[in-house]
């Protein structure tokens, strides 16, 4: 049997709302990565944008790709 320091060393504190929150959304990838697999479906997870300048970017790129969409619609 393990003993409980062992067991507690294995177990990361969260104590934080961000280390919560990281740990919940990387938990959900996790299980959504396998609930494709399980239903046949080989998805790759995307990789997370590293700089808020690639952030930034994408943001406004994607605000204006949908702000045209939404100008022809009407």
């Amino acid at each position: 049997m393990k003993s409980d320091e062992q067991e507690n060393k294995k177990l990361s504190i969260l104590t934080s709302f961000t280390d919560k929150h990281a740990y919940c959304e990387k938990v959900k990838m996790a299980n959504f990565t396998q609930s494709m697999r399980l239903e046949g479906y080989d998805i790759s997870v995307p990789s997370k944008i590293k700089s808020t300048r690639e952030r930034n970017a994408l943001r406004m790129q994607l605000i204006r790709y949908y702000q045209q969409e939404n100008t022809e619609k009407v």
